[in-house]
């Protein structure tokens, strides 16, 4: 079953690829303005001079599962990919945001926008981005999904979005807290990362035709695997392969971050944990050993239990899908997509 759900979900994905990059370019739009060239190239559509190119657009996890969720409830991707190409658009709003904040110099192996346009004009397409996202909602109605549902669909995303934004604060906050709780971190994590996983799967049950009890099961789905995302993105974040991740290696560390690895290290006390609260409550400078401060990190048991917490959520993740009520092939290929999320190396 494994092989097989592996081999349907990729040929789904590759449907809903094409989908969802159709829905995205008529919402975008080719509007010469440097507005849209910013969001174009960010995007992956165009390399810094304007001209087309064949970037990497990111994973699709997001438009990916709210696709499959729609069609496994009943539903169509085809009428599905506006809030699909929603779902997209506020990631990608989100990501020119966190670039900034993060003062990320790199994004999918290519300089970051704010690091071309300045941050002024990275802002302001960021912002666009998340106007065009609300935009690309209305078209559910077009497309022939009842109103009701397009303005669940609706307030959906915009919640999500109000917990993704709470998260972000929260990131940003931590990096001038001496002490961050593993509970403040998760509250952190349900927010910047697992609410829109959450508003995926939900988006997608909405637009399928899911009942109420289906859509929450399916939104839980979603937000376990968000924490397990989350926890997972830590690790790559210290010990991720720059040549895949597209960051430079141990950028958390460097930015000195309070991710989920850190904070079990710190919780864990001993030499370890000492040694690396020093090093944490010192400025950044360009000669910081970033091995060093990754191996005080795993000697602490911070890799370790950002990998337990991970297969945790995923398990609660498998739990609520269980509870979606799909037939063993669709839940076979929830699971698939899962697991990609999670035992991701990218």
């Amino acid at each position: 079953m494994t092989e097989r759900a592996s081999e349907a979900l990729d040929v789904r994905s590759a449907r809903y690829r094409a989908l969802v990059d159709a829905e995205l370019r008529a919402v975008v739009g080719d509007d010469p303005a440097a507005l849209y060239r910013l969001m174009r190239y960010h995007l992956g559509w165009t390399d810094a001079a304007g001209a087309d190119a064949a970037a990497s657009p990111g994973k699709q996890l997001r438009s990916t599962l709210l696709l499959l969720v729609a069609e496994l409830c009943g539903g169509d991707a085809t009428r599905a990919a506006p809030a699909a190409a929603a779902i997209e658009l506020v990631h990608n709003f989100s990501l020119l945001h966190d670039d900034i904040e993060d003062e990320s110099a790199e994004r999918r192996g290519r300089p970051t926008v704010w690091t071309l346009a300045g941050v002024p004009q990275a802002i302001n397409a960021g912002d666009g981005m998340h106007a065009l996202a609300r935009l690309a909602l209305h078209r559910l109605a077009a497309a022939g999904i009842d109103p009701a549902r397009v303005l669940d669909a609706m307030r959906e995303l915009d919640e999500a979005c109000v917990r993704l934004v709470e998260g972000q604060h929260l990131d940003l906050a931590f990096e001038r807290q001496a002490h961050v709780t593993r509970a403040e971190y998760l509250a952190m994590a349900a927010g910047k990362t697992a609410a829109l996983l959450a508003a995926s799967a939900a988006v997608g049950a909405i637009a399928g035709g899911a009942d109420g009890e289906r859509v929450r099961a399916l939104r839980a789905f979603g937000q376990h695997l968000g924490m397990a995302f989350q926890a997972i993105d830590d690790v790559l974040g210290i010990w991720g392969d720059p040549a895949v991740t597209g960051k430079p290696a141990g950028d958390d560390l460097r930015t000195r971050k309070m991710t989920l690895p850190v904070i079990a290290a710190l919780e864990a006390g001993g030499p370890a944990a000492a040694a690396l609260a020093a090093a944490y409550s010192r400025p950044a400078a360009p000669a910081d050993d970033i091995a060093a401060l990754a191996r005080l990190v795993e000697a602490g048991g911070g890799r370790a239990a950002a990998g337990g917490f991970a297969r945790e959520q995923l398990a609660a993740s498998l739990a609520a899908l269980e509870r979606a009520g799909f037939d063993a092939a669709g839940v076979a290929l929830c699971r698939e997509l899962a697991m990609r999320a999670v035992e991701r190396t990218f």
